[in-house]
């Protein structure tokens, strides 16, 4: 319907727009609370709500290319009005009861629906949840100071009443005593200090300028080097690891660490009375200051053990929200007279959480790890999580190889690896439910692929994009396989965080949060990023998409010696310093020294089974497309050859019917072959895995050990990073201030 009146009507036919501004809707809606007109009847004497609203919307047939990322949205002048007139009063939105999942059967666990559901809830336990069924979502404590004038009410009508009794005063006294204590415990927790703050005019400018004005370094046991910004007039706050910790100092809920220390038992020292590992006490410590975090230094060894603290911090930032807007919906339901001014506890779209993970395993592992910390061993109330395990769950085991694989490839590769899916969560008092649509779910985990095919691109007729507008916390788990995957999936991403929604979706006006209407939402993100590797795509995007008003925290541990200490065949390395000026000019300036200094010499029909290895593909691409050219006999290997091709090429090396291979890092990284008849190496480029480097050299030792081998690296001063990573941050230093660009290192047992 939509479709056909776009075509009667045409671009040039449609009716003048005016802009709506967020703010000026939600200080209209509350002025009409104040006055009493915060729900309006219709025509028919029914009430309307946020939902209606929303209807009145599509009944216009506004087209959804017409909305802006911009703080205001365009709509018809009819609809304009109409919104004013709803805005506000919807008894089912965001967050429309969860409860009734608490009260259903296994029925939809054995369910095996296609795509994601959206289901309404019902009644279970009177009142609390009719609050659960008002529309809204979370964050502020200000809902803490009406409690208390509330109480203060009481007590003076109490005094008036010659019938009061004794009892009534006591429990009041109490109920007031309560509050008291549950606000000073507020001002001491960085969430509650975070979402009541309001950052100004003058903060916000800074943060979007993107510029580090102070700069603070601090040495930790556990994390070594951690730098410490701020793109804020404040300073960052040295922060110091507490002894003794309790979850009490650190205001962790009980539902979360009633079930944390049985399931941290696993990492802990045995004997340890502590409820943390020193590397998850530090981790935490960072994460419960709400500041971001880069964190380069993950391994298949401490993954479980920062997965596990870092999933305690999410689910305790869930529960901390909830809360708040569980009591403001119980303040409401008793009377929805109340001025919601002071409960603004939400923001555009109810998701406050965006997990980005490579594989399904690591969805599975996560989600694991939310029923262990969330739900009782004896008490799991888990929606659909048959269906689940089916899609999630492990496939079958690879065929035992010939040939081990290392470690870290092995620990990537475990599990379900398919990289396209997404899966919304929503958490209620006694249940998970899985499977929840995406307006309807307060986590979201999915993979770099499974967003950007929902998102879309800009004029694609079924963009999705408003679940991204009130993303609080941020998670980027293994961030070094995104770079292997196809790292614009996650800049495109990053473009459509926090960008104004093309529709309400279920949104109370006038508990929106102010410096949500401001749109200043991604000042208030915190983004987690946990890599094994240092890259500067990944430094890149922590730099320049991280503008946190609490400041950032980088990780970053200078290598000492480097991969090159894992060579154990004695090969001589040739270290070849390309001079340029700009980073624009670098490929440029690398394929034309590969192509005068480095390639004649290969050329020779004695220089059998020369492997280039070939990080960027578009670099390799243009040499395939100049040996082509040129007419060389060589074979190519990347992650788009079939398997076929795969193994005609590794038979041309090793029978020398062919003297050059071109092979991507991509590949390798993939499917780690070992090639048998090879004999040198050309690095085009330093790989962006440090372990790469020493694996390829070895392969030589594998096969032969001669001292005919050799290897020559091509490298400029804008691959510092991973030249240190493989020589070591002194040799590095070096090589790149030394007056000769070319450097000989020799390793091996006579070296």
């Amino acid at each position: 319907m939509r479709g056909n009146k776009r075509q009667k009507h045409g671009k040039g036919r449609r009716k003048k727009r005016r802009k709506i501004d967020l703010l000026a809707i939600s200080r209209k809606v509350n002025e009409r609370k104040k006055a009493g007109t915060g729900v309006i009847a219709d025509s028919r004497g029914t009430h309307r709500g946020l939902q209606s609203g929303a209807a009145n919307l599509t009944a216009n047939n506004i087209p959804e290319e017409d909305y802006s990322s911009d703080s205001s949205v365009e709509q018809e002048p009819s609809a304009y009005e109409q919104l004013l007139t709803t805005l506000g009063t919807t008894k089912e939105g965001q967050y429309s009861d969860d409860e009734e999942e608490d009260e259903e059967s296994g029925e939809d666990d054995d369910e095996d629906d296609e795509g994601v559901e959206e289901w309404t809830e019902g009644a279970e336990d009177g009142h609390e949840d009719e609050d659960e069924t008002e529309s809204g979502q979370f964050t502020e404590n200000a809902g803490e100071e009406i409690q208390q004038d509330e109480d203060t009410e009481e007590d003076i009508d109490d005094d008036e009443d010659d019938d009061i009794n004794d009892d009534e005063d006591d429990d009041i006294n109490d109920e007031a005593t309560e509050d008291d204590d549950e606000t000073k415990s507020q001002l001491r927790d960085p969430f509650y200090r975070r979402m009541t703050h309001d950052i100004g005019e003058v903060t916000a400018s800074q943060l979007a300028k993107g510029e580090v004005t102070h700069k603070l370094q601090a040495k930790w046991n556990a994390l070594g080097r951690v730098v410490f910004s701020s793109m804020s007039a404040k300073k960052p706050g040295n922060l110091k690891i507490p002894d003794n910790v309790t979850f009490k100092d650190l205001n962790v809920k009980k539902r979360i660490s009633g079930q944390w220390e049985a399931n941290n038992k696993q990492f802990m020292q045995p004997g340890s009375h502590d409820i943390f590992t020193p590397l998850q006490l530090e981790l935490f410590t960072i994460m419960n200051s709400y500041q971001d975090l880069l964190h380069t230094e993950r391994t298949h060894k401490n993954a479980e053990e920062i997965r596990h603290v870092y999933c305690l911090h999410l689910l305790n930032h869930i529960v901390k929200s909830r809360e708040i807007v569980l009591k403001h919906n119980t303040m409401l339901s008793k009377d929805p007279t109340l001025d919601t001014e002071t409960m603004r506890d939400q923001g555009l779209t109810r998701p406050r959480i965006l997990i980005v993970v490579p594989f399904r395993d690591g969805a599975l592992r996560i989600i694991n790890t939310f029923i262990k910390l969330l739900l009782a061993a004896d008490s799991q109330n888990v929606g659909r999580r048959k269906r689940f395990n089916d899609e999630y769950g492990a496939v079958e085991p690879h065929p035992p190889s010939k040939h081990p694989m290392p470690e870290d490839w092995e620990s990537t590769f475990a599990g379900n690896i398919d990289d396209h899916f997404r899966i919304g969560l929503a958490i209620t008092r006694k249940r998970l439910q899985l499977y929840t649509d995406f307006y309807m779910s307060d986590i979201i985990i999915a993979s770099p692929l499974g967003l950007r095919t929902l998102i879309g691109t800009k004029g694609e007729k079924h963009q999705d994009y408003d679940f991204l507008s009130s993303i609080e916390l941020l998670v980027m788990d293994q961030a070094d396989v995104f770079l292997m995957q196809n790292w614009e999936h996650i800049t495109h991403l990053m473009d459509y965080m926090h960008l104004q929604p093309r529709d309400s979706h279920g949104v109370d006006f006038s508990r929106l949060r102010e410096w949500t209407l401001n749109g200043w939402s991604k000042h208030y993100r915190q983004t987690l990023i946990f890599s094994s590797i240092v890259s500067p795509e990944i430094n890149s995007l922590f730099n320049k998409q991280c503008a946190n008003l609490a400041g950032r925290a980088m990780v970053y541990n200078p290598p000492v010696t480097g991969s090159i200490c894992q060579v154990v065949t004695q090969l001589p390395q040739v270290f070849h310093r390309i001079e340029c000026q700009s980073f624009l000019e670098e490929s440029d300036k690398r394929f034309d020294f590969f192509l005068s200094k480095v390639l004649p010499q290969y050329r020779d029909p004695m220089m059998v089974g020369t492997m280039i290895f070939v990080p960027n593909y578009f670099d390799f691409v243009r040499l395939r497309n100049y040996f082509r050219k040129q007419e060389l006999q060589f074979a190519q290997i990347c992650e788009y050859t079939s398997q076929p091709n795969i193994s005609r090429a590794r038979l041309y090396i090793a029978n020398q019917s062919r003297n050059i291979l071109l092979y991507t890092e991509r590949f390798h990284y993939f499917r780690r072959y070992k090639i048998k008849g090879i004999h040198n190496l050309i690095f085009y480029q330093l790989p962006s895995h440090p372990q790469f480097y020493s694996e390829l050299c070895n392969i030589l030792q594998a096969q032969h050990g001669t001292t005919e081998d050799n290897c020559s690296i091509l490298y400029t001063r804008y691959d510092a990073q991973k030249l240190a990573a493989v020589v070591g941050s002194n040799r590095c230093g070096h090589m790149l201030s030394s007056d000769k660009d070319v450097h000989l290192l020799v390793t091996g047992a006579d070296s």
